[in-house]
Order: structure tokens, then sequence, then C-alpha cells
């Protein structure tokens, strides 16, 4: 009696196609994955065939049907990993993992936002969102804000942000120019965290009044030397860089922590009752450079550190 092995020659079958696939694929600099979702089916073809042939065979020469497991195991593998690619294509996780391989992520330039102040613009009212924010004084009579961003694209592709307004929300109203950062776009794509650092300077020309909203960020500030008030509020840990030759008051009202030059902060504690926040100390304080002719408040913020450049 002769014993049919079904299975090896699906798996031998199998093997070739396989080494011609990745050998094609080579020197044709084709796409592995949309060969492999193209000719995994040919896999249950070939091993159903060879059940069949086997068992036709087998009735007129009395032959044995035995299965090779192994082999049998080894093809249905190949093909579970077609229908794997299959399902991954059709919920588009395959396109994500493409684009996260193909992709690269780059430092790139924000689009540089200048607005002439002039005669008209007497204040700035700047609200940062999320993103740590720097802010200097200027001599020049331009708002202006540059920076930096992180994006991870595709090679040879478009810069997410092309114009100031895809990521700043801008209103003349009256005397005040209003600025206010907009969240950038979330990615929700596989190996993509979603998110996309931003670091952004911010020019004031120094005659002007400037109030910012720091909405809980850390934030470094230079007033240098300012020609009119600055007000900060809801920092989260607030930076103060002062020259040498400044001349400004710092007034610092219901923070946590102060921190600079020793001996400088006159520093009073706030009552519990008047901060309504059981367990948390904070304290007001004030720093003055020069005659401070010029204040810089501070509001709700948690840290305060000024330093000298």
């Amino acid at each position: 009696m002769r014993t049919w092995r079904v299975g090896t020659i699906s798996m031998g079958i199998s093997l070739v196609c396989l080494g011609l696939v990745l050998l094609v694929s080579q020197i044709a600099d084709m796409n592995l994955t949309t060969i492999l979702l193209s000719w995994w089916p040919l896999l249950f073809i070939i091993l159903g065939m060879e059940i069949l042939f086997y068992i036709y065979f087998s009735r007129k020469e009395s032959s044995f049907v035995k299965y090779d497991i192994l082999s049998i195991f080894f093809v249905g593998l190949l093909g579970t990993t077609g229908i794997a690619l299959i399902l991954l294509t059709s919920s588009g996780l395959m396109d994500q993992v493409r684009a996260a391989v193909n992709s690269e992520e780059k430092t790139v330039n924000l689009p540089g936002f200048n607005e002439k102040a002039g005669k008209g613009i007497d204040r700035v009212v700047m609200d940062t969102g999320s993103y740590p924010l720097t802010i200097e004084s200027g001599a020049d009579e331009e708002v202006s804000i540059f920076g930096t961003y992180n994006e991870r694209v595709m090679e040879d592709a478009d810069s997410l942000l092309k114009k100031p307004e895809d990521y700043l929300m801008i209103e003349r109203n009256g005397d005040t120019l209003y600025i206010s950062f907009k969240d950038l776009p979330k990615k929700n794509g596989f190996l993509d965290n979603g998110t996309m650092n931003l670091k952004a300077t911010l020019i004031i020309p120094a005659d002007l009044a400037a109030e910012i909203d720091g909405q809980s960020t850390d934030l470094v500030v230079k007033p240098r030397r300012l020609l009119n008030d600055w007000n900060v509020k809801d920092s989260g840990n607030l930076s103060v860089c002062l020259q040498g030759n400044s001349d400004i008051r710092i007034d610092a009202r219901g923070v946590e922590e102060l921190e600079g030059p020793e001996d400088i902060w006159k520093v009073t504690e706030v009552k519990e009752e008047e901060t309504g926040e059981e367990g948390i100390v904070k304290k007001n304080g004030i720093f003055n450079t020069g005659k401070g002719k010029h204040t810089l408040t501070v509001t709700d913020t948690f840290n305060v550190n000024v330093q000298y450049q």
C-alpha cells in the first residue's frame, strides 16, 4: 500500500512562490505588501487541489492518505498572515503603518507673523494656549511671532502650517490687538503620539501695554527696558530675565514660589482664607531694579524666577 503525504507539495510550492515574490520585489523595486496581499489566496487553492488529487488517486491505487501536519501548519501560517494583512488594510491600519515607516520627524519654522502697531494700537492681549512662549520687548513698532514646531510628515510633503492664520487667531479691535494660539492639529495615527511641540517667541514694542494669559504653561519674559506696564497671569513657571541696566518693578501676587537674587524680594504671605485654597501658602512679592517706573504684574502663577542675563 502506497502512502501519500498531503501538505508536502503545498509547502514546497509555497516556499517557491514566496521566494519568487521576494526576488521580484527586490529586482523590480515593487511594494512587497501589495504583492503579498495579492498572492496569498493561492496557498489555499494549492493545498485544496493537493488534497483532492490524493483522495482521487488513493481510491484507484488503494493508497493510504497521511497528512503532513508540519507542512499544512506552515501553509496555514502563511495564509493566516495574508488574512491578517487583509484585515489591517481594510481597517486602515496598514496605511498608517506605511505612513509611519515612510515618514520623518523634522523641525519646521513657523510661518512668521508681523503686524505693524503704529498709531492707534496701545495694547496687546495674548492668549498663549497650551504652548510655552518667550515674550520680549522690542525697539521696533512691529508685533512679531516666530519659532519652530515638530511634525511627522511623508518625504517631500508640504508642511502642515503654511500661514500665520493656521496657528494664530488675530483680531484688531479699537486700540487693542488680540492674539491667540490655536491648538495645532493632532494626529491619531499608528506609531504617532499625536503631539506637536511648538516653541515660539513673541516680540512686543516696548511702548505698548501687554496682557498675557499663560493658560498654566511655562513662560519666559524678557522685558529689557519697558516703556509701559505688562501683566502676566495664570502661568505655570515664569522666568523673568533682566539686563544689568533694567529699570522695572515686578509685582507678584498670589504666587507659591519666588526665586531670584537674595534679599531683593520683599515678600508677604497671603492668608489662607484670602486664597480660598486650604493647605496652600501663597505669597505676594515686590522686586525692584532701577527706579521701577514701569511694572510687570504677575498674578496666579506657581513660580516666579528672576534672573540676570
